[in-house]
């Protein structure tokens, strides 16, 4: 089992999707056997970083994640219970508006 310390392999802050999935795709493209994402001393991870992180456990079945606590851990299990849950809109009487022009959706958003 090989871990990768998301701390020092991609940082302690990490707030966007793209870059996060960049890099770890290479750092488990490395990695033949199962892999966990450490992210021990990570102090920060922005929703979008959260839904990869599921992205990624759902592509990679040979992962696990291991030492969240504080905000990241809070995230994460946001994002994660989210993904779960399917979206519900109690209210159905929300007015379609439709603006086919840009003049037409100043208009609109000018009267508001």
């Amino acid at each position: 089992m090989k871990t990768i310390q998301i701390s020092a392999d991609i940082g302690r802050d990490i707030r966007t999707r793209s870059f996060f999935r960049r890099d770890i795709d290479k750092l488990i493209e490395k990695v033949s056997d199962n892999v966990v994402l450490d992210f021990t001393d990570v102090v920060f991870i922005s929703r979008s970083v959260a839904d990869e992180i599921c992205n990624v456990l759902v592509d990679y079945n040979n992962l696990d994640v291991s030492g969240m606590s504080g905000d990241v851990e809070m995230m994460f299990t946001v994002v994660r219970n989210g993904r779960s849950r399917p979206r519900v809109y109690p209210s159905g009487d929300v007015k379609i508006v439709q603006l086919n022009t840009l003049d037409e959706m100043e208009r609109f958003f000018m009267s508001l």
